[in-house]
């Protein structure tokens, strides 16, 4: 599958010139640097600020990524992961276990595993002769904190090189779009996390209003399977992207993106969008979308959401500065502190 198209993409400095100049001197063709993630795509985003410093401190090594092939697709078109292993593969059952490492892995010289229960893959990673450590990180923090700054904290206990956090636009050009259409995104994975539909009809009306002439709705998977979306959105302009990387190029194209707390808000927000992401049951200063362009609202009911935007429109500015999308881009305290260096500790799995 082709990659997102270049108009679209900046990939990072370190990565480009490692790639195309000297690619990767210094290693054997099965070395491998492995990332294991097999969870939900906003929760993989989380951890791409880390995965980029990750990828800095260790600049001639390629990155195999473990983890639904969607994702990992789009990773590696980003420039955060080199090749990626499906890790749903037959060839895969007997590594999840501690058994064997698959031959597609070469000799793996280190690890962040993403696991629940990853003492055994550590263990035979270790045997297998890594140099590196082999980290294993619970998904989630034991603790209130952002998820992302979890990841931080916990890769850099095994890698103390790391450095601190970077901006999550890490692939895209932040600067001007070209394009002006904005995009809802009414659904999330859980009905739960989701307004009723006149919210998301209103804030349309009201892009409308400020001169958003172009406004569209983006529908996933869960979205299209229910049969009331096609009733709700009657007349109005409805995308369905086919895998997340149409997805991807569709919200790099837009100014402004309006969803829930979802794997395509995090998207958003990490592709520099302007992205404004309603937390109804879930925490914001947890889950929070990271972006250079993000702005994070916890509305727990339908006016709550609605006041907030138009409060966000309003401090936007004039007709014309929405239009444009230069807007107030909210970063939380939680992404402040992530790029300072601090004596917090992660609980670790096991140990280097």
């Amino acid at each position: 599958m082709p990659g997102i198209p270049e108009t679209g993409i900046r990939k990072t400095e370190e990565i480009q010139k490692n790639r195309h100049q000297n690619l990767y001197k210094n290693y054997q063709p099965m070395d491998h640097f492995l990332i294991c993630h097999r969870g939900a795509l906003g929760d993989f985003i989380l951890t791409w600020p880390v995965l980029y410093t990750l990828r800095k401190s260790l600049p001639d090594l390629p990155f195999m990524g473990i983890g639904r092939p969607e994702y990992m697709r789009l990773a590696v078109s980003l420039g955060l992961l080199d090749s990626f292993c499906h890790a749903e593969s037959s060839e895969l059952a007997g590594f999840f276990s501690g058994q064997s490492v698959p031959p597609v892995f070469g000799s793996p010289r280190g690890a962040v595993l993403w696991l629940a229960e990853g003492q055994a893959v550590a263990g035979l990673l270790k045997k297998s002769g890594a140099s590196l450590p082999v980290a294993v990180i619970p998904p989630f923090p034991r603790k209130r904190m952002h998820v992302s700054r979890y990841h931080w904290l916990a890769v850099q206990s095994y890698f103390p090189a790391v450095e601190g956090m970077y901006p999550c636009s890490l692939c895209f050009f932040p600067g001007e779009r070209k394009s002006h259409y904005a995009l809802i995104h009414p659904g999330s994975g859980s009905q739960a996390k989701n307004y009723q539909p006149r919210v998301y009809r209103e804030l349309a009306d009201e892009l409308r209003q400020q001169g958003m002439a172009d406004v569209r709705f983006v529908l996933g998977p869960v979205e299209t399977q229910d049969g009331r979306t096609a009733q709700y959105l009657a007349g109005e302009r409805v995308e369905m992207p086919e895998d997340v990387e149409t997805l991807a190029r569709l919200q790099v194209g837009a100014s402004l993106y309006i969803g829930n707390d979802s794997g395509a808000s995090h998207l958003a927000g990490a592709l520099g969008t302007t992205t404004v992401a309603l937390y109804k049951v879930t925490d914001p200063e947890v889950w929070g979308v990271m972006g250079e362009r993000v702005t994070n609202l916890k509305a727990e009911s339908e006016d709550s959401a609605l006041w907030q935007v138009r409060e966000y429109m309003r401090k936007a500015g004039n007709r014309t500065c929405l239009t444009m999308c230069i807007g107030v881009h909210h970063q939380g305290d939680y992404h402040a502190r992530g790029n300072k260096k601090t004596e917090e500790k992660i609980p670790s799995e096991t140990s280097t």
